[in-house]
């Protein structure tokens, strides 16, 4: 509806100047009064309106009986082919285009029925088509407007599937708005894995009563699905109670079930060890998921002249039904352990934000906002090992309150129409207030390693500047460059880095260099210190953390838009990102991130649309490390990642009453490492490469069987193929290559898949 609103505004914005003529024209002179006569030496369109001739004629087509005024213009549509209440321009044509007045708002449904070829868990990952054979197809868009301002609408795609949508909508224009909405989203990860647990998908897993993880491993596997589903429902309402005003309000329940997997460990030896430990027992185990989250979001909004402001409200709790997974050692079946799962919490937000228009044509926005988030989920024991005698927990929950601030000021300003300036101002805070307490654990559940730990509450202060001004010199020239300012206090127990700050100046320049090229080049260069490094107990003291380490950051790169002719249009870029960690000798040390990037559309005719992109990227890394213990690196591992990604496309509109069109992708992934025994060349192991290749091929066709109906047919292959040496070949328990670690057995999910689908749509 709004698309023909639009249209009707242009099409009467565009006839202004020139209806008052060609209405007049359709009238014949008796009928347009005396007014309509021009003078001796002037024409109609240089005299003004006479109003007492106006009101005459208008006056005496009043006083004819309606049906004979009816009759008349029926008469007149039929002579000249005009329907009744129409009007010409001077053309002939008419001022509104008759397809814009009478076809009404498109509603959609579409339905069918489509068709998977095989079983393929990554394919349907998200999408819902996991499984091999038929689903239904159902979309709808459907919405209705009335004359007293009433409206409804309903709003649903992937019906058929996992991956629905539905949102239905009404309420009366100007006054209020109702919704509900539903959606689900599946997420697929794995069908290949394999446990010999039971009770998978509770929180107890236990083996079977005679196990033995080197005699009858095999024959006790079980299998399963490694798989999640979100199912949300949301409903709200917004009012506006007066002009200006507006009042927003939702609620959303969103359950979350399935299954997921986790690493746990149990130390099986007694006695005490200042380091590492030794005969540790680890298991990938199948996590049950049941979680919900229910939302509620207010916001009172004022809109005036100037300026606007909000008022919102913002509260979010997460309750886990699981809050532990309890599990027998495969490989010491009288042992157990336990291990606590994500913890209940809440978060509660007030924020206000708003705007201001200013002279100069500039506008200052600002926005503040306070949260509170609690957790206060009752602690779990120490151990589940009745074996251990573990000492008193200091408290019965963490009692965890965190405090959060935002704040952030804008001012956005064009004092000549060739200068544009932005300032901007943020600030993040984060307050840990959740008391410190001393917990002397009993370490992965073992009989007596014990440790003393206390928490660490944290906390950081975080201010942002960001400064830029656009200026255009003339048509074909501009300059854009900046400062940025970015500072990182924090504040907490054994805290690394008390403070980091790094400053960033940047700039692009843009020249049309031809009518038909455009030619950008733009750079940014950035530094990253701070205070003193402290390493933890246990750490490297050369050890440089990558998010707190000091770093020298270049990014460069230009690109050019070239419209060869009107019908071709090609596109080039390049990016090229460089890190350089100035002052690791113990971890990441380098990065360097190349992307290559060109790209077409081409038109060949009007109804014929094609277009073509391909991009090659990589990224390469350097870390370093001491298997020593030293603070002299002693090997070196050296990455490089590819990945080379291209694309096709094209639709061919109107070939009869045919619409087909095709969609091509092609990528490719590759992975590489090298490992450097600095301290013996040549002696490093080197671990194998990786791949992935993808192929897609989207082939699909509309038949326009008329106006409001539509045939359509589509045909999708898709063929993944990959190498991962971290998940081929491994088998769930192998004691000559890990001992004392079982995996899940998970092998690489390749697929060749084939999708036909048959749908109707029918709009009306």
């Amino acid at each position: 509806m709004k698309r023909k609103t639009s249209l009707l505004i242009y099409y009467l914005a565009a006839t202004a100047l020139v209806s008052s003529a060609a209405l007049a024209e359709d009238k014949p002179v008796a009928e347009q009064g005396a007014a309509a006569v021009p003078s001796e030496g002037q024409t109609a369109i240089d005299i003004p309106p006479d109003v007492d001739g106006a009101a005459q004629a208008q006056t005496g087509t009043e006083d004819k009986p309606a049906t004979e005024t009816l009759k008349a213009e029926q008469e007149k549509a039929e002579e000249t082919g005009i329907p009744i209440g129409k009007s010409l321009s001077e053309e002939g044509e008419l001022i509104v285009p008759e397809e814009i007045v009478s076809e009404q708002i498109l509603n959609d449904i579409e339905l069918g029925i489509g068709y998977v070829s095989d079983d393929a868990y990554k394919f349907g990952r998200y999408n819902g088509l996991q499984q091999k054979g038929p689903f239904v197809i159902g979309d709808i868009d459907i919405e209705a407007f009335y004359e007293d301002g009433r409206f409804w609408s309903v709003h649903g795609t992937n019906l058929g599937l996992e991956s629905r949508f539905l949102r239905l909508e009404g309420g009366v224009q100007g006054s209020y708005k109702l919704f509900l909405e539903y959606d689900e989203l599946p997420n697929y990860r794995d069908n290949t894995v394999q446990s010999p647990f039971l009770g998978i998908g509770s929180d107890n897993l236990t083996l079977p009563s005679v196990f033995d993880v080197n005699t009858n491993l095999d024959a006790n596997l079980n299998s399963f699905d490694l798989e999640t589903k979100r199912r949300r429902a949301k409903a709200g309402v917004s009012f506006i109670p007066r002009q200006s005003w507006q009042f927003d309000v939702d609620v959303s329940h969103e359950n979350k079930q399935g299954v997921d997997a986790t690493g746990a460990t149990i130390a099986n030896t007694t006695g005490s060890s200042p380091g590492f430990i030794g005969n540790l027992t680890t298991a990938y185990l199948p996590e049950p998921v049941d979680q919900d989250t229910d939302i509620v979001n207010a916001i009172l909004r004022y809109a005036g002249d100037d300026g606007q402001v909000d008022l919102k409200y913002q509260m979010s709790i997460f309750d886990n039904k699981y809050n532990s997974l309890t599990w027998q050692d495969p490989f010491n079946t009288t042992a157990q352990g336990s291990m606590s799962l994500a913890p209940d919490n809440e978060f509660h937000q007030l924020s206000l934000t708003g705007g201001y228009v200013l002279p100069y044509n500039s506008r200052l926005t600002g926005m503040i906002a306070m949260g509170r988030m609690t957790q206060n989920q009752a602690y779990n024991p120490y151990t589940v090992n009745s074996n251990a005698s573990p000492s008193a927990l200091p408290q019965s929950s963490l009692d965890g309150e965190v405090w959060l601030t935002n704040a952030q000021l804008k001012l956005a300003s064009r004092p000549t129409n060739s200068l544009r300036l932005n300032a901007e101002l943020r600030y993040n805070e984060r307050d840990n207030k959740t008391s410190v307490a001393t917990y002397d654990y009993v370490l992965l559940d073992s009989d007596s390693f014990t440790r003393t730990a206390s928490n660490r509450p944290y906390s950081y202060k975080n201010n942002r500047i960001n400064l830029d001004a656009n200026y255009r010199f003339n048509a074909i020239t501009s300059l854009r460059g900046g400062y940025k300012y970015n500072e990182m206090k924090r504040s907490y127990t054994d805290a690394e880095r008390d403070k980091t700050k790094e400053d960033t100046l940047f700039a692009k320049w843009k020249v049309k260099a031809h009518s038909t090229v455009d030619v950008a080049l733009f750079a940014e260069a950035s530094k990253r210190d701070g205070s003193d490094y402290n390493s933890l107990v246990n750490e490297n003291p050369a050890l440089r953390k990558y998010y707190l380490a000091d770093r020298d950051r270049t990014k460069v790169g230009g690109s050019i838009d070239y419209m060869a002719t009107d019908k071709l249009f090609l596109t080039a870029r390049v990016d090229y990102n460089q890190d350089d960690y100035t002052d690791s000798v113990i971890g990441l040390t380098e990065a360097t991130q190349p992307v290559y990037t060109v790209d077409f559309s081409y038109t060949p005719r009007h109804n014929i649309t094609t277009y073509g992109y391909y991009t090659y990227e990589t990224i390469e890394s350097s870390q370093a490390g001491s298997a020593a213990g030293t603070t002299t690196a002693d090997w070196q591992a050296d990455f490089e990642d590819t990945f080379d990604t291209i694309g096709i496309g094209a639709k061919w509109a109107d070939l009869g009453k045919w619409d087909i069109g095709a969609d091509i992708v092609l990528s490719k992934s590759s992975g590489s490492s090298e490992m450097i025994d600095l301290s013996a060349a040549g002696a490093a192991g080197q671990y194998p490469d990786t791949r992935t290749e993808l192929t897609s091929v989207k082939l699909w066709t509309d038949y326009n069987y008329s106006k409001q109906l539509v045939y359509k047919l589509g045909l999708w292959f898709e063929e993944y193929s990959a190498d991962n040496w971290a998940i081929d070949g491994v088998a769930v328990y192998d004691p000559l290559a890990v001992e004392n670690m079982m995996f899940l057995g998970s092998e690489t999910l390749d697929y060749n898949v084939y999708v036909i689908t048959a749908s109707m749509s029918y709009r009306y």
